[in-house]
């Protein structure tokens, strides 16, 4: 919408903002009694299969900080909507750094496999890249304290960049010294795009917030955008080798639906946030062409993937 200048869309922001947040509210306690059993916990952080994945919840919680910060004003103006991000993004920030802290201790001290690393590995260095994005707007808003806020982001922009080149490459070892994976865990080879995409967008975002305050000038924003572009061409070549390898998955009897298909979903925003965002910054009609397509190609993912849940949370056990 920002990039199209599109405002029929703001409603439907707005909807998506408070479907999402209600959906919050309701999910926040199944994940606050989780906090009460701390051996349960600790064990389900250091198994490799499962441990990676509960960075959902902070990545979650982030994420809605975020939309609050972008979005929220059309619902409740900019100073409640900046408070409601702030608040979240404080929360997320605590959330990331002791999970994030404790799965790394966790997993060195475990005797982990090659062939036990996947693409949910990412998880816990994609949430740490979603700070400086929930910082941006607040940056943007409150220009006399924008220094002190760019460096938080920067210093969780070092974090998830770093995170997400030491765990890339171990999985990259794993898929091409170890036997291919089974076909159930084909979605997690999708999860890369998302790193790729917030990278980009995060550095983006962090420069452009740091103009209004002076603290550089317009033209260093070109490098945020080059740092995009980057991983916008990583991603889609990334995305060419997954689909390859869906393909040959399909062809020899196709990948089983689970909860995990929602990995097929979220790298794909990532990069669609990403393009629309190089797209808004350079105005080439192009690129926002290709935004255009990604957010389409989002929607249908996710659509398929809520249909699919859906339908299975009203199956019999047996089924």
């Amino acid at each position: 919408g920002q990039a199209w200048q599109a405002t029929w869309l703001n409603p439907i922001a707005a909807a998506v903002l408070i479907g999402a947040t209600a959906l919050a509210v309701a999910l926040v306690p199944r994940y606050l009694r989780r906090f009460f059993h701390t051996e349960a916990l600790r064990a389900e952080i250091a198994d490799p299969s499962t441990g990676p994945t509960l960075g959902t919840f902070p990545a979650g919680t982030l994420l809605l900080g975020v939309a609050w910060g972008v979005v929220g004003p059309l619902l409740v103006g900019t100073t409640i909507a900046l408070w409601l991000d702030a608040i979240l993004l404080t929360i997320g920030i605590m959330l990331a750094l002791s999970l994030s802290i404790t799965w790394v201790a966790l997993t060195i001290r475990a005797e982990v496999g090659l062939e036990s690393v996947h693409g949910g590995w990412l998880i816990p260095p994609l949430m740490n890249l979603l700070v400086p994005l929930a910082i941006a707007p607040l940056a943007f808003a409150n220009p006399s304290d924008a220094e002190v806020l760019l460096m938080i982001g920067l210093a969780f922009l070092g974090i998830g960049a770093f995170l997400f080149l030491a765990v890339f490459t171990l999985i990259f070892a794993s898929l091409a010294m170890c036997p291919p994976a089974p076909a159930a865990a084909a979605p997690s080879l999708w999860i890369p795009l998302a790193p790729a995409g917030l990278l980009g967008v995060a550095t983006l975002r962090l420069l452009q917030a740091g103009v209004p305050g002076g603290l550089w000038g317009p033209q260093f924003v070109l490098n945020g955008l080059a740092i995009a572009v980057m991983g916008i061409g990583f991603g889609l070549w990334w995305a060419a080798l997954a689909l390859v390898e869906l393909m040959r998955l399909r062809r020899s009897g196709g990948v089983p639906f689970h909860i995990g298909w929602w990995s097929f979903v979220f790298p794909t925003a990532a990069m669609a946030l990403s393009i629309g965002a190089v797209g808004d910054a350079t105005g080439l009609m192009p690129v926002k062409v290709m935004g255009a397509v990604a957010a389409f190609t989002l929607a249908c993912i996710w659509a398929l993937a809520a249909t699919r849940t859906i339908r299975a949370a009203f199956e019999p056990p047996d089924a």
